[in-house]
């Protein structure tokens, strides 16, 4: 088995990266062991509440001064990459799981619960703190979190004369009928993320990194190729949903043309900023499946690359910063959800009194978290699992593959690729 330095070494050259010597970082400041803390995308909105919490923890901490550094969100991986090519890489970065269980698989992040007290990590989800383990390690620590609510036009189902779906497996009996009704599409199942390896758990099947092919069932699969195919041939869903992302499918909500949306909370002000005349008709409910408890739970972590000479004071800084207290303050600032439950106890987060869509949203999501979990745990070589998973789906929604044929071939793929990950 070829060792995990070797491996990352493969993987950086395979981007057209190198990784030389470690080297000194310039600009350290004289006197204090200076951590460098990348985040994605939260400048300018969250300005003030990054400058004031680093001014409040090197405060604390007279000995460490924290250099930040704000990454468009497209631009982290390449970014992240380069920097640990050139031996710069940040002390801490926020990455989305995906790609921090990437880094993981190569074993370039370091441990926290080498680092971090028990009572420190009780302070969090446990659903998502479980969730960022990757070959039996920890590899991050949970910072803020969504979950994904049901968001509805109501005049299209009114129109069509049918009720909101209880569940996903409701779809293409509605969707048929809103189609027929109304010549509008109900769902909009994007490729362009994990919905497909989602809506296999919530459809009953089950996806784990302990089991051999990670547990990927041919009943399950069948269930959820044969869902797909039920979903294109209804009329449900858009041909779109072949070739275009989640964008595609706000754009046809906000048109008037999708009846139903999956999406955080997050999603309503972009909603009534773009399309005002269409808040009158919005419903928001729980995601279809939630009464199941099997909702999703997206987190976006902090991790600490294993390249940085200052793992405890970087760890030091991500349990100020993801302390329920300053998790408070930022779901203050921006519609984002803390990992840390004892939050939830700040009388900000009271679902009582619910006033209008915001508030409810925000209601839903704090229960989904509170009872759901992460769906897709962390899974080595994620993205060649996730084409395959894509491939066979839209294999059997074009008729080029049975069902049967599809699961087949999708439960050999998982297979080869379960298997390659141990050599």
């Amino acid at each position: 088995m070829m060792n995990p330095p070797r491996l990352l070494a493969i993987f950086l050259l395979a981007t057209g990266l190198s990784w030389p010597a470690l080297q000194a970082r310039p600009g350290d400041v004289p006197g204090k062991a200076e951590i460098e803390f990348w985040t994605m995308q939260l400048s300018p909105i969250l300005d003030d509440y990054i400058l004031s919490s680093i001014a409040e923890f090197e405060q604390r901490n007279p000995d460490v001064a924290v250099k930040w550094v704000d990454v468009a969100w497209a631009d982290m991986e390449r970014k992240l990459l380069s920097s640990v090519a050139a031996g710069t890489a940040p002390d801490v970065a926020n990455l989305n799981p995906q790609f921090s269980s990437k880094l993981a698989e190569f074993n370039a992040l370091e441990d926290p619960t080498l680092f971090l007290a028990p009572e420190a990590i009780a302070e969090y989800n446990p659903a998502v703190w479980s969730a960022n383990r990757l070959n039996g390690k920890h590899f991050g620590i949970p910072w803020y979190l969504s979950a994904s609510i049901a968001i509805y036009n109501r005049s299209i189902f009114e129109q069509a004369g049918v009720s909101l779906p209880d569940t996903i497996e409701d779809i293409p009996r509605i969707g048929r009928s809103v189609r027929e009704a109304t010549g509008k599409y109900t769902y909009f199942p994007s490729f362009d993320g994990g919905e497909p390896m989602e809506n296999y758990v919530l459809l009953g099947g089950e996806i784990s990194n302990d089991l051999p092919a990670y547990g990927l069932s041919g009943a399950s699969a069948r269930k959820l190729l044969r869902y797909y195919a039920e979903l294109y041939a209804s009329g449900s869903i858009p041909p779109s949903v072949l070739i275009e992302g989640h964008q595609k499918a706000v754009d046809l909500f906000q048109s008037g043309e999708l009846a139903m949306l999956l999406s955080g909370m997050q999603m309503l002000r972009n909603i009534e900023l773009n399309a005002p005349g269409l808040m009158a008709d919005i419903v928001v409910r729980p995601h279809p499946n939630a009464d199941e408890g099997r909702t999703n739970i997206a987190a976006m972590n902090l991790v600490v690359p294993k390249q940085t000479e200052r793992p405890a004071e970087a760890f030091e800084f991500i349990v100020f910063i993801t302390s329920p207290q300053k998790q408070t303050e930022m779901a203050k600032r921006v519609p984002v959800l803390p990992s840390t439950p004892r939050s939830l106890e700040n009388p900000f987060f009271a679902t009582a009194g619910i006033r209008d869509h915001y508030e409810t949203a925000r209601a839903h999501s704090i229960s989904q978290i509170r009872h759901g979990g992460v769906l897709l745990p962390p899974l080595a070589r994620y993205s060649r699992l996730r084409a395959a998973f894509i491939l066979q789906t839209q294999k059997v929604m074009l008729g080029e593959v049975s069902v049967e044929e599809g699961a087949d071939q999708l439960i050999s793929d998982w297979g080869n690729i379960s298997r390659a990950r141990h050599e």
